[in-house]
């Protein structure tokens, strides 16, 4: 490789690293401030709000807004989901050892992960668990991911 191939060459990777880590820093996720982001926010409220008052009180009750595609919501704002959902219900820490709670105000610690019960169960004392709506933000003052998990 002559002199010029490696100028070439060296230019080629620092462009390459250059738009690579542009790409990795503005881009959060997929969440966009549009009109079905705004429909799926306002589905899933509806059906937070619902989870208390639907079905057989003595039956445990799942909403069936589970099974609809969150992923598109990575990269919204831990407060932009709190204002469409509510105040989280759970806050999960971010490993297993990590103490996990209630949040005390809307938002948990930013060292946890906000999540919301889209399930209820007709034995409040042993509950065997559900889907949760969690908003996995690793720190951040956004969602890296939002994603639907099953609690204990």
């Amino acid at each position: 490789m002559d002199d010029r191939q490696r100028r070439v060459a060296a230019a080629v990777a620092s462009a390459l690293v250059l738009v690579l880590s542009a790409c990795s820093t503005t881009t959060k996720g997929n969440y966009r401030k549009d009109a079905a982001h705004e429909t799926l926010l306002q589905t899933l409220r509806q059906c937070l709000v619902e989870v208390p008052i639907r079905g057989d009180k003595n039956k445990d009750f799942i909403s069936p807004c589970i099974s609809m595609d969150v992923s598109s919501l990575s990269g919204i704002p831990r407060s932009k989901l709190i204002d469409a959902l509510g105040p989280a219900r759970y806050c999960t820490g971010q490993t297993e050892t990590q103490p996990s709670g209630f949040p005390t105000k809307e938002d948990c610690p930013v060292d946890q992960n906000p999540q919301w019960s889209f399930y209820r169960s007709a034995h409040a004392i042993a509950s065997s668990g559900g889907p949760e709506l969690v908003c996995e933000a690793k720190r951040q003052t956004y969602c890296n991911t939002v994603e639907w998990r099953r609690s204990q």
